[in-house]
């Protein structure tokens, strides 16, 4: 296979060389399929053929909640795998496992004495890290969320081809002359994600207290203030004029009704960029996620989406040491460059972002520097860092239950809201309690007082 990288970089940073004349076996548990799986195999046989005494194996365990919970599985049966994808919802949960994980952080200083987290991204080091800055996991298939947009239905809607909406008051009025024209004004995947936790993180609103949960364990929901709800309420009156359209929870069908040319705008990440394009005969445009202009300050930094990669714990010396190399690996500018242009996903390093620049990517691929853009944007606040919750993976469920309550009628936009956020605290509040007592457990385990009948005399 033809080199992709050079290695010495990583190589020559090692404090120490691995004395292994056999390649040791570091497993990866990971959720990529198709052409993602591709992409990272090629990475990944590019490290194994030069390194000579690691060798990556990647084993896929299904979509990200069933290797998560595999992993998580597999640790507590004692055969876990050396890393583990995690998806982002999961990142909170993992995070209160330290007897599952080894930090990022510690491994990599314990390897590179000049290893320093403030090569990444900060929207991505800030959310898989502590409030004190030390990385629990390594980001890697980091994403955000952008519109895109058919020029063809612009056109025929008497719109500016090359002029996206900036605002969703924009989107309102754009979509008006869309709807006349024949379309649906716009879908959107993943509702939650792209109708509250990016509205609130691109707009500066409240979702959780203790800057949603970065900052603490006892955050508590509040995504039910007065602009969430009007922007809940606009999503069910655009329904009714068939501005929007609900197309379901996951992307499949959402982007289906794009690339068929019925919708003219879809909301989705900018890794699907390459999938679009590929499915689509009209072209398409790109622009910036829409923020409400009578919100002071708006557009502050977007929050981030993906998941990244966790070292478990329970590995010889040697085998951590190839994690840390493999790592080193993952992060090297021209890797990351390559990650980022091949699949659209967010580079975790500037200087991949830079090299990307340098060489003229974004000239003809706009749209992954669109999501660069929106999550180095430096209007940082509690409100923007991402939302890092315990048990995220129920809640979000719970809360797209009372979103689609909403938009089928069933509850007016306050109601959904304000269920949304008092059913979704009690299982905070039950994720808290049943921490707690796992902690007072772990305490009482750790002293064992030996019975005088078992003292040799």
């Amino acid at each position: 296979m033809k080199k992709i990288f050079s290695f010495l970089a990583v190589a020559v940073l090692l404090a120490t060389t691995s004395l292994f004349t056999k390649e040791k076996e570091i497993v990866v548990w990971h959720a990529f399929e198709g052409f993602l799986a591709d992409k990272f195999a090629e990475i990944v046989d590019d490290f194994n053929h030069q390194s000579g005494a690691y060798r990556i194996t990647l084993v896929n365990k299904g979509n990200y909640t069933e290797t998560y919970e595999r992993g998580v599985q597999a640790f507590e049966e004692g055969t876990p795998p050396h890393l583990l994808q995690v998806y982002e919802v999961a990142t909170q949960t993992m995070m209160l496992r330290p007897d599952i994980f080894y930090s990022v952080d510690e491994l990599m200083r314990r390897f590179f004495k000049k290893f320093d987290s403030d090569v990444y991204i900060d929207a991505v080091r800030d959310f898989y890290s502590t409030p004190d800055k030390k990385m629990y996991s390594l980001p890697w298939n980091a994403s955000t969320g952008i519109l895109f947009y058919n020029k063809q239905a612009f056109k025929e809607a008497g719109l500016d081809p090359e002029l996206p909406p900036k605002t969703w008051e924009d989107l309102e009025k754009m979509g008006v002359k869309l709807v006349n024209a024949g379309y649906i004004g716009f879908v959107t995947a993943w509702p939650v994600a792209y109708h509250l936790e990016h509205v609130c993180s691109w707009n500066n609103l409240p979702f959780a207290t203790h800057e949603n949960g970065l900052g603490g364990l006892e955050a508590r929901l509040n995504f039910n203030g007065p602009y969430q709800i009007r922007h809940l309420d606009k999503l069910v009156e655009w329904q009714d004029k068939k501005i929007f359209r609900y197309e379901g929870r996951f992307v499949n069908q959402p982007e289906k009704v794009f690339t068929d040319g019925q919708s003219a705008i879809l909301l989705q990440g900018a890794n699907r960029f390459p999938m679009l394009k590929k499915g689509s005969s009209h072209p398409i445009g790109v622009g910036f996620l829409p923020y409400w202009q009578d919100i002071a300050g708006s557009p502050y930094r977007l929050n981030i989406g993906g998941s990244s990669f966790w070292v478990m714990k329970g590995f010889d010396e040697e085998t951590y040491r190839g994690i840390a190399q493999f790592l080193a690996y993952l992060s090297l500018p021209e890797v990351q460059a390559y990650w980022h242009q091949q699949t659209g996903y967010l580079p975790i390093t500037e200087a991949a972002y830079y090299l990307s620049k340098k060489k003229g990517f974004y000239e003809k691929n706009p749209a992954a520097e669109i999501a660069v853009l929106e999550v180095m944007n430096q209007k940082i606040t509690g409100n923007t860092k991402g939302i890092r919750l315990g048990n995220y993976t129920v809640i979000r469920e719970k809360i797209l239950d009372y979103i689609e309550k909403a938009l089928n009628g069933e509850m007016t936009a306050k109601q959904a809201l304000d269920r949304a956020v008092e059913e979704g605290n009690a299982i905070l509040t039950q994720f808290e309690e049943e921490h707690s007592q796992k902690i007072n457990r772990d305490r009482q385990v750790s002293f064992v007082p030996v019975e005088a009948t078992s003292i040799k005399k």
